[in-house]
């Protein structure tokens, strides 16, 4: 089959004009202006203003359909494309408007070159200047910006093939972030309290975590030191990243005293906390220990929790911290102003209110089911951008060529 013939190497300008609408801008009318986000994340909508409050500002009418960059952040891939849901916005001179000459090219895939990498670098040198609101993005230097381009009906084709994508991902995203809330909800519900499970009628106790688990704060560095022995460390993003701290995770490696590994070796059941962190918001993330993972020895800026499992299931502990109420309790304790810190006394007398241990595992096997939904969709997520980074290599470079106007991808789970 032919292909729709070779790439050029096509100025811009050459294959698009500027849109400029100018705004009679009435004092008592409202308007709604745009924004967009950096890292090509699409536009906003900000809060409807006034025309008077607006002044001397110029404004232009937003026109659908076109590619639109905020001149400010256009090096940080502030740009995007115009929809129909846009009409009757405003957009002040820093966010210009180009529309495709005749039909020699898709803003939609030049909006997806600006994504990549080399769009990066593009966008960037024709924003000269200094750091942060000093690189402005130049016209003119932007209208002579080289891209490599097919024919316009391949690049709607590409253009086609990458929505979906995108679409796909947008679509695992919002299951993805509705399991999540799903399983704050249970954790609100059933780790209170508030609601039980069919057939549980025995009282809950109401006792501090230092009655019923063992409490240690590391000191154990990133380093290597000669004269210790190598073990396997775990980190803040290692807790603050996970449910779970399992054997498969790649541990940073590092040096340990015998009294250290002694101390702080990180042992099946154990719920690891960040003790130290930037925000007080997260303080006192946890993560739980799946399985024994030999010379693992937990880092700096965490803590462990090892409970007495007669009396608390560990993965129940893990999902009281993430209760509401005792995220609020352990952010108000935390101790800082540019970076905080957990007192050790402050886990120590924080109140739990338990169940029987039968009653916390079957509230655990609710919401493990929930988390494992979650893992899954995070993994198939995660599968999906990279297929999709990687199909994004070979559609904008020419390196692969589409010649029909459907492209499949996989269905979502």
């Amino acid at each position: 089959m032919k292909t729709s013939g070779e790439w050029k190497s096509t100025p811009l300008g050459s294959v698009l004009e500027r849109v400029a609408l100018p705004v009679r801008v009435e004092p008592s009318r409202e308007y709604r202006q745009i924004g967009i986000r950096s890292h090509g994340k699409g536009i906003f909508h900000k809060l409807p203003v006034t025309g008077e409050s607006l002044g001397e500002k110029r404004v232009f009418w937003v026109v659908p359909d076109a590619l639109v960059l905020n001149i400010v952040f256009a090096w940080e891939q502030a740009v995007a494309v115009t929809s129909t849901v846009e009409t009757g916005m405003i957009a002040s001179h820093r966010f210009p408007m180009y529309r495709p000459v005749g039909d020699s090219c898709n803003v939609n895939f030049l909006l997806q070159c600006f994504r990549t990498p080399k769009g990066k670098e593009l966008l960037e040198l024709a924003s000269p200047g200094g750091a942060g609101r000093n690189k402005t993005l130049g016209q003119r230097e932007f209208e002579r910006l080289k891209l490599s381009m097919p024919c316009g009906s391949e690049q709607t084709r590409i253009a086609t093939a990458m929505t979906i994508w995108d679409q796909s991902i947008h679509t695992l995203n919002l299951l993805l972030a509705n399991s999540r809330k799903q399983k704050q909800a249970l954790i609100e519900h059933l780790v209170s309290g508030r609601r039980r499970l069919n057939g549980e009628t025995t009282n809950w106790s109401s006792i501090a975590l230092k009655q019923v688990a063992s409490i240690f704060a590391s000191s154990v560095d990133k380093k290597h030191e000669d004269g210790e022995l190598p073990v396997r460390l775990c980190n803040y993003t290692d807790v603050y990243h996970n449910d779970y701290i399992m054997p498969q995770m790649p541990f940073m490696a590092a040096t340990a005293t015998e009294s250290e590994i002694a101390k702080y070796s990180v042992h099946r059941g154990d719920v690891l906390i960040t003790k130290d962190s930037e925000t007080a918001n997260d303080i006192a993330v946890s993560a739980c220990v799946v399985d024994e993972i030999p010379n693992l020895v937990c880092g700096y800026h965490l803590a462990i929790l090892r409970p007495d499992r007669s009396r608390v299931v560990p993965e129940f502990l893990h999902c009281f911290f993430g209760l509401r109420r005792t995220r609020a309790y352990f952010a108000s304790h935390a101790n800082g102003v540019t970076r905080f810190g957990l007192p050790i006394h402050a886990v120590e007398d924080v109140m739990l209110t338990l169940p029987s241990v039968a009653e916390q595992n079957r509230i655990v096997q609710v919401i493990s089911a929930n988390t494992q939904e979650i893992a899954h969709l995070a993994h198939y997520l995660k599968a999906l951008k990279t297929e999709k980074k990687a199909l994004m290599q070979q559609l904008l470079t020419g390196k692969r060529r589409l010649r029909e106007p459907q492209f499949a991808v996989k269905a979502a789970p």
